[in-house]
């Protein structure tokens, strides 16, 4: 199956010149998550909303392309597995379609879970529990908007699960965060804690939408479906008391694609700023020397997921981090909690490493 079998034609694009709130304004009309950046048709970079989120404090006249981020691309006669490990790979949620410069298209996450039975045969029989992340980040109704946002922001997804007293309420988007944030004033204020909190408080409750869900004996294709028809990038995962007992994202469907090479860890960061490269460099160096040294055991495929919060408790900073190892033998989580944060990161490899010569 060929890229432009499945890639998306239909194309909303803004100008390299254009301002962050017409990019806004526009992603919200159309109802997308990212924008392509064009000059004259060619293609350029990429805009989203997770990297408008990033950015904490911006000025809505700001030009888009100071805020954008290049992407691979890919031909239209490319074969889909080759989308998907680009998609893989970069984290990207869409990979740009271009020929000689010219962009024809893109083909998102999306486009590829629409099609997963023809990509997979055997979709059907994967559970939900099989695929699940058990590791819950979620907001509480009553929680100020800003404070959603930046564990939105350190989750590094467009969605987060609304809870009361542990009990799923509703689905809170990152587009209506900066959607109230454009209307509120001229400067998107979230995660500016600098300068001090909006004037009203806004609850999150105020902002949130209807909850969506699934159960853990459902089957992907079933996930898809709830996915598309709610327009969301994440799922939860809920018991009959309506608990929240894990997540399903796109991304976690997506990973169950082979693409033919998957030979290799993945190593994912997520809930770092840009600012934060020391912090990159460190968590990189110590998850690069803890697979060298348990390769061995658990072999050369596999990927090692890094969620971090930053906080304040006592006056300083603390750093606290939920992992996820995941690999063909098994599947393991850690978390741990530190103001060092390279002990931080050392203590749960060690804890990884004990238990994986254990077993």
């Amino acid at each position: 199956m060929q890229v432009e079998e499945l890639m998306t034609r239909d194309l909303v694009t803004i100008e390299k010149d254009a301002t962050v709130s017409e990019a806004i304004s526009k992603m919200n009309t159309n109802d997308i998550q990212q924008l392509p950046i064009v000059d004259n048709k060619k293609y350029v970079a990429m805009l989203t909303y997770k990297n408008i989120l990033r950015r904490g404090s911006i000025k809505t006249n700001s030009k888009v392309y100071n805020f954008s981020i290049n992407t691979p691309v890919v031909g239209e006669k490319a074969d889909v597995i080759e989308a998907v490990r680009l998609i893989k790979e970069s984290g990207l949620n869409s990979i740009p379609v271009v020929e000689k410069g010219i962009l024809k298209g893109i083909i998102t996450r999306t486009d590829i879970i629409k099609n997963l039975e023809q990509i997979i045969s055997n979709a059907k029989n994967i559970k939900n529990f099989e695929i699940m992340n058990s590791d819950v980040v979620t907001v509480e109704e009553n929680e100020d908007i800003e404070v959603a946002a930046d564990r939105i922001r350190q989750l590094d997804e467009y969605e987060i699960p609304v809870t009361k007293n542990g009990k799923l309420t509703g689905i809170l988007r990152a587009r209506e965060i900066i959607n109230y944030a454009v209307m509120d004033k001229e400067k998107i204020t979230y995660g500016e804690y600098t300068s001090g909190k909006s004037k009203v408080e806004v609850v999150v409750s105020s902002l949130m939408d209807s909850p969506v869900y699934v159960d853990e004996d459902s089957n992907v294709l079933d996930t898809v479906n709830v996915l598309l028809k709610n327009g969301l990038h994440i799922v939860p995962v809920v018991d009959k008391n309506m608990k929240v007992t894990g997540i399903i994202g796109i991304s976690d469907i997506i990973n169950i694609i082979e693409t033919g090479s998957e030979e290799g860890f993945f190593i994912e960061v997520s809930g770092l700023d840009q600012d934060d490269r020391d912090l990159y460099d460190i968590t990189y160096f110590m998850a690069d020397k803890f697979i060298k040294n348990v390769c061995r055991i658990i072999g050369n495929t596999g990927k090692l997921i890094f969620n971090i919060r930053k906080y304040k408790t006592e006056g300083r900073g603390k750093y606290s981090v939920r992992t996820k190892l995941i690999t063909p033998k098994m599947t393991m989580e850690r978390d741990d909690a530190d103001y060092n944060y390279g002990k931080c990161i050392s203590r749960i490899l060690k804890n990884y490493e004990s238990t994986i010569k254990e077993k």
